[in-house]
């Protein structure tokens, strides 16, 4: 990932390790203000993941820019000596490599091999962004009158959709109300139905696949969320999904409630809410990957023979699929699990269950981060595995994360050993809901895609399979070492 960034590769590898030894990794859950306007400051950033954006105090609304990984912040302010020109927010939660200014100025003045490449790359950097900005202004500024018309068109029929939902809403609370003993089945059905058709309208309206300019469906998509996200909280998982107090929306617990099925909330109308979500395309798809993973957990146990499968789960979560193998085979020694995830609580749920079912001599569990595992910074020490696989992780990460991923899964299979990753399908008809509603952004592949993946991975081919799950959302890109 260091070594990927563009504005590092235009270094000489001596440069590179001296960033690399001076900086100071430093992580930033969503919403967190790294600096304000008009802020006197004494690091300048590297963005090694996630997403950041700059806004001005005169409208704050506005994202100036966005910052991605391998773009800088804080050049500006260490070229001028003065204070910083906008604001800086992580959008995502993101990792940075803070260098001290005074610690730079000092290389810089006594190295002029180093100075002499650092501003020749900082100002090529700069040139890049100045363009992108650029070209980004001058086209919201000649689309500024048909944004606005179009805006004013298209909410008719975002308000129709919202006053529907509304409408029901009230309408089931009446319900509700007439009918302590427990909601009818009518409503509920009706709910979920009119809940599925909302999906496929905003999805057909502000997604991927509008017609629509895309500034437009940010500005529609916060029209809904404003709207509708008060009556999405009722919901426990619309809730967590959007509070995300692990840091991200598809944490353990997210998971978990998604796979119980058991609609649950706050007040009279939190539990069918939740049912709605729970229809959501989205919601089954995870619910349906549990099954697709039980069974290649047994076909890994076929193919092994003779001893123990050796399987290991990356960003495992709740886990369940392991649970479900061990729940439903007498042999539980057939297969030895080793489970890694950075989330300490998900661990803790995981060992619950685990020491429930009598197989803690079967299942090693691992707080690690997948990021630094990866780059070397933190090892798994496992024997060579039948199966490695994770479900819920790429769709966080770019290309070159993955292909990392990828060639670190390969050091620890087998000969013949196979890996499996899950990944959301372009065509995700939740899509939109989940972006616009709930903050819940995923970088989405599809068939070619996944064969690029592990073409430029060790593997050095496309994927031995591909297959979904039951609603077609989900991928599972499968291949043998």
């Amino acid at each position: 990932m260091f070594d990927s960034i563009r504005f590092l590769t235009e270094l000489s590898s001596t440069d590179r390790d001296w960033i690399r030894d001076q900086g100071r990794e430093l992580l930033l859950e969503a919403d967190t203000v790294l600096f304000d306007q008009n802020a006197e400051i004494e690091h300048f950033y590297i963005v090694l993941h996630g997403l950041l954006v700059t806004s001005l105090e005169d409208v704050p609304a506005l994202d100036l820019s966005l910052i991605g990984p391998g773009e800088l912040i804080g050049e500006i302010s260490f070229i001028e000596s003065r204070p910083t020109s906008a604001r800086v927010i992580a959008r995502e939660k993101s990792l940075l490599l803070a260098i001290e200014i005074g610690q730079l100025q000092e290389k810089i003045e006594s190295d002029a091999g180093f100075a002499s490449r650092f501003h020749r790359a900082l100002s090529r950097m700069i040139s890049r962004r100045l363009r992108m900005n650029t070209d980004r202004l001058g086209s919201l500024t000649s689309s500024g009158a048909e944004t606005v018309f179009n805006a004013n068109e298209m909410l008719q029929p975002l308000g129709l959709l919202i006053g529907e939902f509304k409408e029901l809403f009230l309408k089931a609370d009446l319900e509700i109300r007439d009918h302590p003993e427990g909601m009818p089945e009518h409503v509920t059905t009706e709910f979920e139905d009119r809940f599925r058709e909302l999906e496929s309208q905003i999805n057909h309206l502000i997604g991927a696949d509008s017609v629509l300019d895309p500034s437009l469906c940010d500005y529609l998509g916060h029209k809904l969320m404003a709207d509708l996200l008060p009556f999405m909280l009722f919901s426990r998982i619309g809730e967590r999904a959007f509070s995300k107090p692990r840091g991200y929306a598809g944490d353990y617990l997210t998971i978990e409630w998604l796979y119980q099925n058991d609609p649950q909330g706050h007040g009279r109308l939190g539990p069918l809410v939740d049912r709605g979500i729970l229809s959501l395309s989205c919601s089954q798809a995870v619910m349906n990957r549990r099954d697709l993973l039980a069974s290649e957990i047994e076909r890994a146990v076929a193919e092994r023979g003779t001893g123990a499968a050796e399987i290991t789960s990356l960003a495992c979560g709740p886990a369940r699929e392991l649970y479900d193998y061990y729940l439903g085979n007498r042999d539980q020694s057939a297969v030895n699990s080793h489970l890694v995830d950075m989330d300490s609580q998900a661990l803790e749920f995981v060992a619950q269950w685990r020491d429930e079912l009598g197989v803690t001599s079967r299942i090693g569990l691992y707080q690690l981060n997948l990021v630094y595992l990866v780059l070397g910074r933190e090892f798994l020490e496992v024997p060579p595995q039948d199966l490695v696989y994770s479900i819920g992780l790429i769709d966080y990460f770019d290309d070159k994360f993955v292909i990392r991923l990828l060639n670190f899964i390969h050091g620890i299979l087998r000969p013949g050993g196979r890996v499996i990753l899950g990944n959301f399908h372009p065509r995700n008809p939740s899509r939109a809901m989940m972006d616009h509603m709930f903050d819940w952004k995923l970088i989405y592949r599809d068939e070619d895609d996944m064969n690029r993946i592990f073409e430029s991975s060790l593997f050095g081919r496309v994927c031995t399979d591909i297959q979904f799950e039951e609603q077609g959302t989900n991928l599972f890109a499968s291949c043998e070492r």
